[in-house]
């Protein structure tokens, strides 16, 4: 069952869910460490780790029932590390906490053995639910990422109608609008996105096409996708 976020009432059951957490942000890994220790969400904090090396054989031990992991780690990324190890790990839950909604993104997480898929956006009892879905066999993605699954399904060859080799599909999407003039915060508004969202796209598009302006990207790409 997929399902999108509603904050839940605890199990019945006495017994604490283990949960761990695959996280290089600090900032973020000692919020989710705090968040999932609250007495009031019947969770147990089962350990945190900074990369998929060090957190592979403490997982591959201590089997807790739900694993929350980025998919941007150093060296080993989060997709390759749910890959290795689901299939070793039946019994546990690895949900992908991340800041990237790109449809591809999430049927490969998915694929690699995923049981949700969670953005960093999401409001702390969101994620509470979302461990707690995913622990009991279901499927919680955050409702922006449900919207673009579903808008993949219905209408994938109107998502972009033009792309560049080297950027993703919502970069070139972005891109896209840009190019028929909506503006920044337009384009936030019509994907469901927030703003510094959409500049983190922008930001990346720069690197790749090496320019320094949304004039820039937008020249090029039009020259680049006639």
């Amino acid at each position: 069952m997929i399902a999108t976020l509603e904050t839940e009432t605890p199990r019945s059951d006495t017994r604490m869910l283990q949960v761990a957490v695959v996280e290089d942000d600090p900032t973020l890994r000692l919020f989710l460490q705090k968040l999932i220790s609250k007495p009031s969400g019947h969770l147990a904090f089962a350990g945190a780790w900074e990369s998929a090396e060090a957190a592979a054989k403490p997982l591959l031990e201590t089997r807790p029932d739900v694993v929350v992991v980025d998919l941007e780690l150093p060296h080993i990324c989060g997709m390759d590390l749910i890959r290795h190890l689901a299939p070793r790990m039946p019994a546990t839950a690895f949900v992908v906490l991340t800041v990237h909604d790109d449809p591809q993104k999430v049927f490969a997480a998915l694929r690699a053995g995923a049981s949700g898929y969670l953005l960093k956006s999401s409001k702390p009892a969101e994620i509470i639910a979302g461990i707690r879905q995913a622990s009991a066999g279901g499927a919680p993605l955050s409702q922006e990422i449900a919207r673009l699954l579903i808008q993949s399904f219905q209408d994938p060859a109107k998502t972009v109608r033009k792309r560049m080799p080297g950027l993703t599909p919502r970069e070139s999407q972005i891109l896209d609008m840009l190019a028929k003039g909506m503006v920044p915060k337009e384009v936030a508004d019509k994907l469901s996105l927030s703003y510094a969202t959409v500049r983190d796209y922008l930001k990346a598009v720069y690197a790749k096409l090496h320019v320094r302006s949304r004039t820039e990207a937008v020249i090029k790409y039009l020259d680049q996708t006639k």
